[in-house]
């Protein structure tokens, strides 16, 4: 599964000034409209999309930028920005989740990969494993078995894996600063000594964190988050804390902390 972080923001607008429904567009990134009950008298409108490979951008406040572009030349009548935030999703090679008997195991059942498609997947997943814990099968079971590897789309598992090739390669190139000194409050960056790369992170109080830029999974290079404050992994979606501390698995492991020198 490769890991997209996504967007979304919470416009305030009159009651039944548009329709309840759930709307997306087939643009690259995509985007999608949902209403969202409110009070007062008003509802929200929940825009989303602006999707990137996680850990291979940080330019949150550009993107919301977007979304409010593209969702207020549909809808002009929407009022401020209640909230803001973002999520990791984790998208299959073909867009259907992976549901049902966990490969290799024999009372392990899975419900994984939603694509952006959670709330579809949520209930099918509770259905399609319901039914074969119990029954023993599903008429879903073939599409979204866990182990199966579509032909038609080989080339989306071939670009997507590329992700690890290149990323490894930045453990070659120079960092994003030249020194720690050049960190200011609430800052990160990756820095490099010698022959390792560090993450450097210098809190409200210019307190400095430094830890190794490897991920703990597989050794993945790390890129500084700073919508979010952490440092997240583009292979597979682990996110660390400013302490080092993962906070998103597959990784279990803290990252090793480096003495500031």
């Amino acid at each position: 599964m490769a890991p997209y972080r996504t967007y979304a923001s919470a416009f305030r607008i009159e009651r039944t000034t548009i329709p309840d429904a759930l709307f997306w567009d087939t643009e690259d990134p995509y985007h999608y409209v949902r209403l969202q009950s409110g009070e007062a008298g008003h509802d929200f409108v929940i825009v989303g999309g602006e999707d990137h490979k996680s850990g291979t951008a940080n330019d949150a406040a550009e993107r919301f930028a977007r979304l409010a572009r593209w969702v207020r030349a549909l809808i002009p009548e929407l009022g401020d920005v209640a909230y803001q935030w973002s999520g990791q999703v984790l998208d299959t090679i073909d867009y259907a989740a992976f549901i049902g008997r966990n490969p290799g195991s024999q009372h392990i059942y899975v419900s994984t990969g939603d694509s952006g498609q959670g709330m579809t997947h949520g209930v099918l997943g509770a259905m399609l494993n319901a039914n074969l814990i119990v029954d023993g099968k599903s008429r879903w079971a073939e599409l979204y078995a866990p182990e199966r590897k579509p032909v038609s789309a080989t080339w989306n598992y071939l670009s997507e894996n590329v992700t690890a090739l290149k990323n490894f390669s930045e453990y070659l190139a120079p960092g994003e600063i030249n020194s720690m000194e050049e960190l200011c409050p609430g800052d990160g960056a990756i820095v490099r000594q010698g022959v390792h790369k560090v993450a450097a992170y210098r809190d409200k109080t210019g307190a400095l964190h430094q830890h190794s830029a490897a991920c703990t999974h597989i050794g993945c290079h790390l890129h500084w988050n700073s919508f979010e404050t952490c440092w997240d992994c583009p292979c597979h979606g682990s996110m660390f804390d400013v302490d080092g501390e993962p906070l998103n698995a597959p990784a279990v492991y803290s990252l090793k902390s480096i003495e500031a020198e």
